[in-house]
């Protein structure tokens, strides 16, 4: 059963683009979620070897290409010659794609977007390398959230850039037996978007308590959404919005 939206302000997120269907940080995936009345999209970002920032979730290419190796150790041209499109229903080649594509697609669109930053301490300069590809593509500051689970990365670059909105990632395998310092993350971050397992009522209300919003990923289940947003949470990430949600 398909649910419905709770309330206007309620945040739909997809997760890596439509990446149950099609090959996840893909143009087939993002367009895709694009063309649904979802709220946000959200993409990875890492940098290659010659300094050019691509949407991939891992920092290498092994489980997403029929390739092997870390995005680091490659150039740009290196990778395109690699197809991120393993699934067998998309059997023609899919090129990885660059943040100043991604952007070119997604200005198009009303969408908001959520960047996570994957493994910022990899890759010296990252932060102020996307801040300059949004102005560069004159992307609307107002559609963009940049999360990493590296909060020290995420408060370095509010305090540089402290008009845009921020997020922070929380694990179950760091936070499972504590909860995050609200007080603090309120300080320099927007949002608390943590690992869907970690939510329960204190949770929801201590981060509310500080002004923080609560995106929890990744549910691809009704009933676990159901009971996520009784308990009172802002937006949900997903890999399957348009099979979760009536959109």
């Amino acid at each position: 059963m398909r649910l419905l939206r709770p309330n206007k302000a309620f945040q739909i997120i997809a997760h890596r683009g439509l990446s149950k269907r099609y090959p996840e940080n893909t143009k087939a995936a993002y367009q895709a979620a694009l063309s649904q009345q979802i709220d946000m999209l959200e993409i990875d970002l890492h940098m290659t070897q010659d300094g050019v920032l691509v949407g991939i979730h891992d920092e290498t290419i092994d489980r997403t290409s029929n390739g092997k190796g870390a995005i680091k150790d490659y150039t740009l041209e290196a990778l395109r010659a690699f197809n991120f499109s393993r699934q067998t229903e998309f059997a023609e080649h899919a090129s990885i794609m660059t943040f100043d594509e991604i952007l070119t697609l997604c200005k198009n669109f009303s969408k908001t977007l959520l960047i996570e930053v994957k493994k910022p301490k990899n890759y010296p300069n990252i932060g102020e390398q996307i801040i300059q590809k949004l102005k560069h593509h004159a992307f609307p500051m107002n559609r963009v959230i940049i999360q990493s689970f590296d909060h020290t990365f995420i408060q370095r670059l509010s305090e540089n850039v402290p008009f845009l909105h921020y997020g922070v990632l929380v694990s179950k395998r760091k936070y499972w037996l504590k909860q995050p310092t609200f007080s603090e993350i309120a300080k320099y971050a927007d949002f608390v978007n943590p690992n869907y397992q970690l939510i329960n009522k204190k949770f929801i209300a201590r981060a509310h308590a500080e002004g923080l919003k609560i995106m929890p990923y990744t549910v691809n289940d009704s009933q676990t959404a159901k009971k996520l947003i009784q308990m009172g949470i802002d937006g949900i990430i997903t890999d399957m919005p348009d099979e979760l949600f009536k959109l």
